[in-house]
């Protein structure tokens, strides 16, 4: 995969097709001071909530794709903090079984305000 640290962290951040490969690129990637957040907008979150409910990924995906952005520096995830929030909280989202109810919630209120 021949990618730089942007499209890397953007194939993670979509669970693109090469995301596997990406975390390597990620992760092997240079730190430096100049670099630009990426960015994460409601829309990949809408994108993302919407392969949760299409079984693409699972709970434990959302819940880690959640706390990835929340603890790294190179990602940024102030547009759409208070979802993070939610979605890296198993007890908040609902382990009972509502968690695919209130995921549908949050996209409804997504779409609202996109």
């Amino acid at each position: 995969m021949t990618v730089d640290k942007q499209q890397a962290i953007y194939q993670i951040m979509s669970f693109g097709p090469e995301r596997d490969s990406a975390f390597s690129v990620y992760l092997n990637a240079a730190a430096s001071a100049q670099d630009t957040p990426f960015i994460v907008t409601k829309s990949l979150l809408i994108q993302v909530l919407n392969k949760y409910l299409t079984l693409e990924i699972d709970d434990d995906d959302l819940e880690q794709w959640a706390n990835l952005i929340n603890f790294r520096d190179d990602i940024d995830g102030d547009a759409i903090e208070d979802w993070l929030y939610a979605l890296g909280n198993q007890e908040m989202m609902g382990n009972n079984g509502n968690k695919k109810a209130n995921i549908e919630r949050m996209l409804a209120l997504l779409n609202h305000h996109e």
